[in-house]
């Protein structure tokens, strides 16, 4: 039986608020997504306090928007970003997310190189202890996740962004973390294009809570920089996001798919174009 990918897209596709501007209001976002028939949304926390939790919360429960994430906890080696954990667990009781996102922070501290509760040790990123420091804090959000019923999901992040962004970086190590619990990860594949384990992990594992996809910006260099939108499928550099998204979509679980860009990676782009286009074009795509 041919897979009917428009129906499960209907159902199952999601966007980031990541991608949207401070300088259009955020209701225009919920706005955008109901005009092309998108059905789920991930979160970022400024959006949710630009917006107002409780105001957001009648938004997406009179128009029946489904919460894919929210981003993202973690962040174990900047003690400022660690401690969000408690508002963030609200933010997810109140809005029932199916995951939150969770990020194991920067080597040189937090989710940018500049912070300054991490010091190196004679000049050497000891990466195996904060590793294993790491692993005691994540274990404590996993325990006070599970008393408040929320699901997290762990984001391997590619090692070219261990400094800034995680130490956690291949879907193995991460799934070994989430093994034993009712956690699971979320595969990005801006991060986990590369990984080993990235094709059998999304066509089977129990594991999987979500999928964010986009296209990748590589420099001159051959080095992944960002993300870019589907309409440049036909640029240089890109990841084969059909084979992917067909992965995941044809997986009898109803697991979904969302697409994570950001400001930063649409410069001059009309979001709304962005998000009115975005089925079409990964229909083009499958």
């Amino acid at each position: 039986m041919k897979t009917n990918f428009k129906d499960l897209l209907d159902n199952r596709l999601s966007i980031n608020s990541y991608l949207w501007p401070k300088y259009i209001d955020t209701y225009e976002f919920i706005e955008a997504i109901l005009k092309a028939g998108i059905k789920n949304v991930g979160l970022h926390t400024g959006f949710i306090e630009e917006f107002g939790i409780n105001k957001l919360k009648e938004e997406l429960k009179l128009n029946k928007i489904n919460v894919t994430s929210i981003n993202s906890v973690g962040y174990f080696t900047d003690q400022f970003y660690y401690k969000q954990h408690e508002k963030i667990f609200n933010y997810a009781k109140i809005l029932k997310p199916d995951v939150v996102c969770i990020i194991s922070g920067g080597i040189l501290g937090g989710p940018n190189p500049n912070s300054t509760e991490f010091n190196l040790e004679n000049n050497v990123l000891n990466i195996e202890k904060i590793r294993k420091d790491s692993v005691a804090q994540l274990q404590y959000l996993f325990k006070k996740a599970e008393e408040q019923n929320i699901t997290l999901g762990l984001e391997p992040i590619g090692s070219w962004d261990i400094l800034k962004k995680g130490h956690f970086n291949s879907i193995t190590s991460c799934l070994n973390l989430v093994k034993k619990n009712q956690h699971k990860l979320i595969i990005d594949l801006y991060h986990s294009f590369a990984d080993f384990k990235l094709d059998s992990f999304l066509k089977n594992s129990p594991k999987l809570g979500l999928l964010q996809f986009s296209n990748i910006k590589f420099d001159d260099n051959w080095r992944p920089i960002g993300r870019k939108i589907l309409n440049k499928q036909n640029n240089i550099n890109n990841v084969d996001l059909s084979k992917y998204l067909k992965s995941v979509l044809k997986r009898r679980e109803k697991i979904n798919v969302e697409f994570e860009v950001f400001q930063s990676d649409i410069k001059g782009i009309d979001p709304r174009l962005i998000i009115a286009n975005l089925k079409k074009e990964i229909l083009e795509l499958l």
